[in-house]
């Protein structure tokens, strides 16, 4: 078996606050280090299930997308850092058997989730796959299923999960913190999310076959609704866009990967 997983921060347990996800502070090297921990339970859950290979892409933006502590990373993955990658979603194929999304937040405007927000607070307002809103779950998860493969776990708050699990019928999850406004939240214990996380990757392993692909009827749209004019103006003249208005913005392709590939490498 393999597997394909997706980090963020924003959805980590201990994870609360906007000083936490940027990086040059002490409260972000902190949470580096509680991502990378979360990492290695799966890594290490993963192993010692069989699974012959995991690849693991460090997602979240910051820091040019070198988030993971390198040195503290366990044997029995591969961990792709650094940004920018030559395609969104580098080296997912359709030969892995599922996508796991590990510290994941709600998307832009939803009510008491951590710190949500769709791919970049400062410049996204909203954003739809054939008219379904999506935040980042939605968008991986699109993406992956034209491949074939489906999201079969994610971890983050209570939000993070009610949508993956509203987009994806038996998608496993694992709540790490129950949101309480945008930089509170009620905490779990280290060990109650360690504990948890171990239990749902069994079972997500044990029934990725029983999770479909999420996937819609080509052609396919992406549209994004940026917050200012500028955020579009890149995507002026280029091939499969179109601009509803001023900061809005429609990717077209035969398929999500390929609709979202447009919007990535505009």
């Amino acid at each position: 078996m393999r597997f394909y997983i997706i980090t963020d921060i924003e959805g980590v347990e201990g994870v609360v606050l906007p000083v936490q996800t940027e990086s040059g502070n002490p409260m972000y090297e902190k949470a580096r280090r509680l991502l990378t921990r979360e990492v290695n339970i799966v890594v290490e859950t993963l192993n010692d299930i069989g699974v012959e290979e995991i690849i693991v892409l460090d997602g979240h933006g910051a820091n040019q997308a070198y988030n993971l502590v390198y040195e503290e990373l366990i044997p029995g993955a591969k961990y792709i850092m650094g940004s920018p990658w030559p395609n969104y979603l580098t080296m997912l194929t359709s030969n892995f058997d599922g996508l796991m999304l590990i510290g994941a937040h709600a998307m832009a405007g939803t009510r008491g989730a951590v710190l949500d927000h769709t791919m970049s607070s400062r410049a996204w307002r909203c954003a739809y796959i054939n008219d379904i809103p999506v935040g980042e779950i939605g968008i991986s998860a699109f993406y992956a299923g034209s491949l074939g493969v489906p999201l079969v776990f994610v971890s983050g708050d209570d939000k993070a999960c009610l949508e993956a699990k509203n987009l994806v019928s038996g998608v496993e999850t694992v709540i790490t913190k129950y949101g309480l406004t945008r930089t509170s939240a009620v905490m779990l214990p280290p060990a109650t999310v360690e504990e948890n996380i171990r239990s749902a990757l069994k079972r997500a392993v044990e029934r990725h076959k029983d999770i479909k692909p999420l996937k819609v009827d080509g052609p396919v749209s992406f549209k994004i609704e940026f917050l200012l004019a500028e955020s579009a103006q890149r995507y002026w003249n280029k091939e499969g866009v179109t601009l509803l208005d001023s900061r809005t913005v429609v990717f077209t392709g035969k398929d999500a990967r390929e609709a979202i590939e447009r919007w990535y490498l505009g």
